[in-house]
């Protein structure tokens, strides 16, 4: 199976091509701007490394959020439009979710959080399996502690440290990830039953920090 993954949901884009189980080519672009003109070159050139074209895609995945909104934006769009134009289904998953996974097995929960300005966070908890335990939401960090389990726990993510300041715990590990990877995205969709997922559609948390001007 050959799956097309990409993520530029956090800052930095990721683009995978998974082949029949082994990781054929990729690529990543570590500035935290500039998606919109990087990613549709990005694709090219993994697909062309990994010596196929478009069409011999069978799965497209791509990350839905939480995060930027322009990344999220651009991501989804770009899949969108690739799945209409090749007609493969497109598989989203969630920023956090991919996070989760790009992660070593461990026995304690993990929290995983991204840095949302404004005094929040993007969070969502994962039991030590790597299964959700509640769903992605943005979080204040002034009442972040409540949404934490007594006893041991890992943080991850650009808003670890702000979750570890905050509650003061020292039962908490930290564990160093910027962003998804899109290869580890790729093998999760690769995994996937057959079933036709549904269009996707971003994870929005809140409104975008943009706003339209007021109308004369």
């Amino acid at each position: 199976m050959n799956v097309l993954a990409f993520d530029c949901a956090v800052g930095p884009t990721s683009v995978a091509l998974w082949r029949d189980g082994v990781l054929a080519a990729r690529a990543d672009d570590a500035r935290p701007q500039g998606q919109a003109e990087a990613l549709v070159p990005m694709i090219g050139g993994v697909l062309t490394r990994g010596g196929i074209a478009p069409v011999g895609v069978d799965r497209i995945a791509v990350t839905l959020g939480p995060g930027s909104f322009t990344g999220v934006r651009i991501a989804v769009s770009a899949a969108r439009g690739l799945g209409l134009a090749t007609g493969r289904p497109v598989f989203g998953l969630s920023t956090l979710e991919v996070m989760a996974a790009c992660l070593a097995p461990d026995e304690r929960p993990t929290l995983v959080a991204i840095d949302a300005r404004r005094g929040e966070v993007y969070a969502q908890l994962f039991a030590p399996d790597g299964s959700p335990m509640g769903p992605p939401q943005a979080r204040s960090l002034d009442g972040i502690e409540n949404l934490l389990p007594a006893g041991p726990l890992r943080l991850a993510g650009s808003g670890a440290p702000l979750v570890a300041e905050r509650t003061g715990r020292h039962d908490l590990a930290m564990v160093e990830i910027a962003a998804p990877d899109a290869a580890v995205l790729a093998a999760l969709v690769a995994a996937r039953p057959d079933a036709m997922p549904p269009p996707p559609e971003p994870i929005y948390l809140r409104a975008p920090d943009a706003k339209l001007p007021a109308a004369s």
